[in-house]
């Protein structure tokens, strides 16, 4: 009997892996791609699902497909994925892929333009390893929409002959444009980069930032041009021109849109500029091109600029010279410069006032808020930080929120300039000021303008003329002022 059952062990075990390869087999039968996903683990696990913060989304170069690629569950073969698709937010009633098993960390399906896009995905049954899958009642999910063309540009691209052989409007099909630049790699722009017509936005990994170098021809310097909403995020920049280059954003002479009120205002929906680091720059950060705009949200954000200007328009790094900005904000940001050129900070025309951009008066707001910036040797010696005598001639319309700046040898009594020789306290009662620095060439520059609780020590940086601000032991670190990178 015993020599039976030994006879009978390895057809049983043929039979096992035969019948296991079939279920594997079967398991693979609905795959629509395939990949090598499996990182090994013991046996008899409980697999979690994908982490819905590493799943993205990618469309193909003619935004035909788009891909969603999330990272590996270790220990996983395959995967579960469900995607639906609607014409409003949060309805998903078309379905794209129901059940679909993936072997591989990536999907690829059709894209439609103006669709809202829901995708979950869980974890499969590993029968190899008898690890069980996730909870389908639980999966990762990741939601998005088509509403903009997304296009990916190579790295090593001169961006501005790009452009130009690749009409953005064209290319924009009247959706915002979203530019995606390669993580961590290099491009130029030795002439205009043109987004005249288009809601554009120029991006890319905000932890491994894309790198431009705007540079000059015989004929031209590189710079950015719009009429409409722009961002320019997660890059970093640098100004290779022999003297002075051009505004980073210039605003076009020749707008495409309908202006605005009796006052003919062109109206920007925003400015933003977020996670940048600019280096060298020879030139204003932003110009209106003395045209008549106004700017509704003008926003700069945990960026840095180092600027080696050498020539600015209207006597200003950020300059109106015909309008100005409904709502203006400076936050976690640094700006150091070379004490040379630049008279103001901020400079709009004096004709700028809120009611005449077209927002009703009195019940529509303007705004200026600086929270938490580093603000360092900017300004000419008798420098004026802002200059908008109209829109602060409506100072109760103002919310005015300054908060945990460091201003250092910037400019002549920077509070005063600050609010434009009114006092805090003839703004909106909404408005907040409090933990500032002013300091300048040794000792407080205040006036009194300013609020009793504004810092009145200086600050100690580690190393300010190589642009190194982390505080030392001052209060300004004990109570959280400046950029926040520089609190360690």
């Amino acid at each position: 009997m015993k020599k039976l059952q030994l006879m009978a062990w390895p057809k049983l075990c043929t039979a096992v892996l035969l019948g296991t390869a079939a279920l594997f087999m079967a398991s693979c039968a609905k795959d629509e791609l395939s990949g090598d996903s499996f990182n090994g683990t013991y046996g008899g696990s409980q697999l979690t699902k994908p982490d819905a913060a590493t799943i993205k989304v990618t469309s193909s170069s003619d935004r035909s497909t788009q891909t969603v690629t999330w990272a590996t569950v270790n220990g996983a073969l395959s995967y579960i994925v469900n995607v639906t698709a609607g014409n409003t937010q949060g309805q998903y009633d078309e379905v794209v892929a129901k059940d679909v098993t993936v072997r591989g960390n990536s999907y690829s399906f059709k894209r439609t333009s103006r669709k809202y896009y829901h995708f979950t995905i869980s974890t499969a049954y590993n029968p190899a390893e008898n690890n069980t899958g996730s909870d389908p009642n639980d999966p990762a999910i990741k939601d998005w929409d088509t509403f903009s063309t997304d296009i990916t540009v190579p790295g090593g691209t001169d961006l501005a002959k790009y452009f130009k052989e690749n009409d953005p409007v064209k290319m924009s099909d009247g959706l915002p444009l979203m530019i995606n630049l390669a993580a961590g790699e290099q491009y130029t722009a030795p002439d205009t980069l043109r987004f005249t017509g288009v809601n554009a936005t120029i991006t890319s990994d905000p932890d491994n930032r894309a790198k431009i170098t705007f540079s000059e021809t015989e004929t031209s310097k590189g710079t950015i041009v719009t009429d409409n909403a722009l961002t320019v995020e997660n890059v970093e920049i640098n100004w290779d021109v022999t003297t002075n280059g051009a505004p980073m954003i210039l605003l076009d002479k020749n707008p495409t849109t309908t202006p605005v009120g009796t006052n003919a205002y062109y109206h920007v929906p925003s400015i933003t500029i977020n996670n940048v680091k600019a280096t060298d720059l020879k030139h204003c950060i932003f110009h209106d091109n003395n045209t008549k705009y106004c700017v509704i949200d003008f926003k700069i954000t945990n960026s840095i600029f180092k600027l080696a200007t050498a020539q600015v328009s209207f006597e200003a790094l950020i300059a109106f010279q015909s309008g100005g900005a409904k709502d203006f904000t400076v936050e976690k940001s640094t700006f150091w410069g070379n004490n040379a050129i630049a008279k103001y900070f901020l400079r709009y025309n004096n004709s700028s006032r809120i009611d005449r951009y077209g927002f009703d008066q009195p019940t529509d707001t303007w705004s200026f808020t600086y929270q938490n910036n580093t603000f360092y040797g900017l300004l000419i010696a008798d420098g004026q930080w802002g200059n908008y005598n109209g829109i602060v001639g409506k100072a109760t319309q103002g919310i005015i929120t300054i908060t945990k700046n460091i201003w250092y040898n910037c400019d002549a009594q920077t509070t005063r300039r600050l609010l434009h020789s009114k006092h805090f306290a003839d703004f909106n009662e909404a408005s907040t000021m409090a933990d500032n620095t002013f300091w300048k060439d040794g000792a407080l520059d205040q006036g009194d303008y300013g609020n009793q609780s504004d810092i009145t020590t200086e600050p100690i940086f580690a190393g300010a003329a190589e642009g190194d601000f982390t505080l030392g032991a001052c209060d300004q670190k004990t109570k959280g002022c400046g950029d926040p990178r520089w609190l360690k």
